[in-house]
């Protein structure tokens, strides 16, 4: 009888280790995901909040969210903001320069040169706001 309660016991301790082990790894997990979450959201809101502009073109929005990746680092988010800027401009013969700024940001990041793309988007933009 001692024995079988020994072995009860120590079945029930290695369930509830077991169990405290399986909850720990997925609360370790979904708190980095929640962290991994938090700062992408900060990052977006710094991206919002450090525009210069206050305009709802989504143009200018675009340009100032592949400026903003480019100095992050992230060069391929970047770039899909300055293609989907680009497109944006397409028909409006009015802000044609900044479109040519623009593909010159495109073609500067394509091969490789991150402070000349951030420099012909910024003068994009100029453009656009001015």
């Amino acid at each position: 009888m001692k024995t079988e309660n020994t072995r009860i016991l120590l079945v029930a301790l290695l369930t509830i280790t077991l169990s405290g082990l399986m909850i720990a790894s997925g609360l370790v997990r979904s708190t980095a995901k929640a962290q991994s979450n938090a700062t992408e959201m900060n990052a977006t809101s710094n991206a919002t909040s450090n525009t210069s502009s206050s305009t709802d073109d989504p143009v200018v929005v675009q340009t100032d969210a592949a400026i903003i990746a480019i100095k992050d680092g992230k060069t391929d988010e970047g770039r899909k903001h300055l293609l989907e800027a680009e497109k944006l401009m397409e028909g409006r013969p009015s802000i044609a320069d900044s479109e040519k700024r623009i593909e010159a940001a495109i073609k500067a990041l394509n091969d490789g040169d991150s402070n000349g793309s951030i420099s012909q988007a910024e003068e994009a933009k100029k453009s656009l706001v001015a």
